[in-house]
């Protein structure tokens, strides 16, 4: 292989992320699995993760600052004692950021989502769902047209009723309660 030829593949290689850079927004999907990061639960019991969950995400980027996304996300599973928790949300956020010239796009999400703990009966939350606040701070990298990998953190807050009983007497409590998990996925732009 003479030298031309292996300074033009050289070349060209490095120029990809130059050429996925010059698409400025477009419809994109994916998915991503998380890990637990943490979870607040305003001076309740505290509960533990078991298992990884994932999300599931679409959207359209108008340029290279902004845009919409859909998502849905699976926190796993929390338990403490007989409580269970399997949160899980339905969020429309706007995707704020910056793609450089290089495809790096830091990014943050922030909008409002619908929150289901899927409580087990023994958790005191008969009222598990409700409208929450979804946010995230996250990267994303295009190595190739077509192809966005992403890593980001990402929570939803909602408040719900608790309730516990004091001798004879029905306790309510309202609660915000906050999950958190970091994700890693991919997406595929149209």
């Amino acid at each position: 292989m003479n030298k031309t030829t292996l300074v033009l593949s050289l070349i060209s290689l490095f120029s990809l992320p130059v050429f996925a850079a010059s698409t400025d927004g477009g419809a994109y999907v994916g998915a991503g699995l998380g890990a637990y990061q943490d979870s607040d639960t305003d001076g309740a019991a505290s509960y533990d993760s078991s298992g990884m969950g994932y999300s599931l995400y679409g959207g359209y980027q108008f340029n290279r600052i902004i845009g919409v996304e859909l998502g849905y996300n699976d926190y796993s599973d929390y338990k403490n004692g007989d409580e269970s928790l399997s949160p899980t949300s339905v969020s429309a956020s706007a995707n704020i950021g910056y793609t450089f010239d290089n495809t790096v796009r830091p990014f943050v999400l922030a909008g409002l989502s619908h929150v289901d703990l899927n409580a087990s009966q023994h958790s005191g939350y008969a009222d598990d769902s409700g409208t929450g606040f979804h946010f995230g701070v996250g990267v994303e990298y295009t190595p190739i047209e077509h192809l966005t990998l992403r890593a980001i953190s990402q929570a939803d807050g909602v408040s719900v009723d608790d309730y516990s009983f004091n001798g004879s007497s029905l306790n309510v409590d309202n609660r915000t309660l906050a999950f958190n998990s970091v994700n890693l996925g991919a997406s595929y732009n149209f």
